[in-house]
């Protein structure tokens, strides 16, 4: 029961950490020049969607590959 909390802390953890760096690295795109004047509102609005989805799909990679490394002791 304590490995499922401590990995549910890992997850936690590492979707926040990519969530931040994917939104950090979205704020150097110019999307303000894509969507029209005076919607800067939804611009902004899109780029903390993308920064979201582009996190979750990072941190289910990393979380994946934690999770499946960790079952490589079972092959020994």
């Amino acid at each position: 029961m304590f490995q499922l909390g401590v990995h549910a802390l890992i997850s936690i953890f590492i979707y926040l950490l990519t969530i931040g760096l994917s939104f950090q690295i979205m704020k150097s795109i110019q999307i303000e020049k894509i969507i029209r004047i005076n919607r800067t509102f939804e611009a902004q609005l899109l780029l903390v969607f993308l920064s979201i989805g582009l996190g979750y799909l990072v941190g289910t990679f990393f979380i994946t590959l934690i999770d499946t490394s960790l079952q490589l002791s079972n092959l020994f």
